[in-house]
Order: structure tokens, then sequence, then C-alpha cells
């Protein structure tokens, strides 16, 4: 008997993706293993890599790719050029994230979104470390890797995208706990999804400015 196919995350997150997507701008691109999937589906993707070695491999698997630090990169296209822009665990390693996102704007389509994968600072084992071991231990990946710039909660991602002048239409959860995490978190009618949640999908359109900030939260000094 065959094992079961095990299921792929990348596919939840692409499945973000409206009908219709014609080309897509890949920020961050790496190897261009995700976009790969989606010339699979006849889709054209464009992207960018600061690393030259990671660029060279995407050249091999996307249409074309720039070799650029996106924060000081002047995209050479014309604006409203792309269906989707796609922002695949890259946002958290950037010095000012808003920033990319609102200059990288002009580059989407009125009717176009974006997609972002995002992990979550608030993941219960990260909480668990810090109570139980008191230790924030920067590691080669996940998401205390040693390249993040920026941590995040679902809250800090909304309020992200709304500075940036987005409005958030979707958002996914990849939950990754054990079985017995997961069956509490069902008792309790998912009410630790929030803790259980290793990254965020989201899917955003862009506005003319008018999306509603929310209501407003006090900050704490520490």
């Amino acid at each position: 008997m065959s094992k079961k196919k095990k299921k792929d995350k990348r596919d939840d997150f692409l499945s973000l993706l409206s009908q219709g997507i014609l080309n897509v701008l890949d920020v961050g691109c790496g190897n261009g293993g995700l976009g790969s999937k989606l010339k699979e589906r006849g889709i054209g993707v464009i992207g960018i890599e600061r690393n030259k070695s990671l660029c060279s491999q995407a050249a091999k698997n996307l249409d074309n790719v720039f070799l650029a630090d996106i924060e000081s990169f002047k995209l050479p296209l014309s604006k409203k050029s792309f269906d989707c822009i796609m922002y695949a665990d890259i946002l958290e390693h950037l010095i000012e994230p808003k920033n990319i996102l609102e200059n990288y704007k002009e580059y989407l389509k009125d009717d176009g979104c974006i997609i972002a994968s995002i992990p979550n600072i608030r993941y219960y084992k990260v909480i668990l470390r810090l109570l139980l071991g008191g230790s924030w231990d920067y590691m080669e990946h996940g998401i205390l890797d040693k390249s993040h710039l920026r941590f995040f909660t679902l809250i800090n991602i909304k309020e992200l995208f709304v500075a940036a002048g987005y409005q958030i239409v979707e958002v996914k959860r990849n939950i990754v706990a054990s079985s017995g995490f997961k069956l509490l978190n069902f008792c309790l009618f998912g009410g630790l999804k929030e803790f259980l949640t290793y990254q965020y999908y989201i899917k955003a359109k862009k506005t003319d400015g008018r999306v509603a900030p929310g209501k407003k939260r006090k900050k704490y000094q520490f």
C-alpha cells in the first residue's frame, strides 16, 4: 500500500492566488522553487533575489530574475505590470517592510492582489521557551531565523498592511502543533489557534487610502 502523500504547505499559500492570474512578481524569490510551481500552471513569473547563487538557480526556473537588494532597487518595469506580487517569507527580513509594500504597489494592477507568508512570533513554542527556558535563541531557520529583522503577530501584520495602503481580504494559518494541542484547540473551539499558528498566509488588495485604521490600541513602552 502506498503512503499518503504529505500535504505541501506551499500549495496552501499559493491557493490564495485569484483566478485569472497571468503574471506574478516574486519578491525575494530564492531559488525560484515557489515561482516554478506557478510556471507549471502557465503563469509568468519575474523574481527579485539579492543572493547571487540563489539568483542563478532562480534564473533557470523563472522568466526573468533581477539580482538586487529590494530595499534599494528600482524595478525597471512599467507601472501596473503584475496581477499579483508575492512576498513569501521575506517581509520579516527587511529593515522597513512598510516601505517595500508601499513602493512596489505601483507595479500592481488596480484589481491585482498581493500574497505574503509571515512567521508568527506568538507561536506557542517561542512563548514556552521564554517562560520556561528563559532564552531567545536565534537559529539558522524558522521563526527565530538569525536573519530576521522584524517580528510579527497577527495584530502587527494587519496594522502593517493598513499603514501601507492595503486591505486584507483573506487570512490563512499554517498550524504546526502536536496532536494533543490540536485536540485541545478543537475542544476550546479554536481558542488556541493564534498560538498554534506557525505562520500566516495573507492576501490583500491595494486601496485608495480609505481603509479604516481599526480600533486604536494601547502600545506599551518597556
